[in-house]
């Protein structure tokens, strides 16, 4: 164990560029830290976004409804598509921002800069850090990105399924 720590301890890389950190980073970012919560939380803080991001397009857009130069349902079937649209947008962001922490931590070398853009440097990563990345990516990273894409999935065919109804 005495080892691990020592190995943790040389490494060279900066401590913002470590994939632990920014794997702690993501967690606590405002951003992308709903999406390590439990199922149910997760689901709650997706529908508050979602009606949350409604209600502001809804009162950006209240002005068509006032002025009569819109129907109340396609005023309607418009502001959920483009709610629809800000949460895929906040996904695809998620997918993005997971998927670059997963590549650093199932990479065995980790490029790194010290002091400027053109100092880059490369540490190939002891063993010991090869594995423990990895359970990290197989127990946490994986699961989440999964969590992530089928949510993703659900609101890209909610989409397709409101620009249908807005075609008849």
């Amino acid at each position: 164990m005495k080892t691990n720590i020592k190995i943790f301890l040389l490494c060279p890389v900066p401590d913002d560029q470590k994939p632990i950190n920014e794997f702690i980073g993501l967690k606590e970012n405002l951003l992308t830290s709903w999406t390590t919560l439990s199922q149910k939380n997760y689901k709650k803080k997706l529908t508050i976004f979602f009606r949350n991001i409604f209600i502001v397009v809804s009162l950006i857009t209240c002005y068509q409804i006032i002025n009569n130069t819109i129907e109340v349902q396609t005023w309607f079937l418009y502001n959920l598509i483009i709610t629809t649209l800000f949460i895929i947008g906040l996904l695809l962001i998620n997918i993005f921002r997971w998927t670059q922490v997963k590549m650093k931590f199932e990479n065995a070398q980790l490029f790194y800069e010290e002091g400027s853009w053109y100092m880059g440097q490369i540490w190939q990563k002891p063993l010991p850090i090869i594995k423990n990345d990895k359970l990290i990516v197989t127990q946490k990273v994986i699961p989440l990105l999964n969590r992530i894409f089928q949510t993703s999935i659900f609101f890209i065919n909610f989409f397709t399924f409101l620009l249908i109804l807005t075609q008849i």
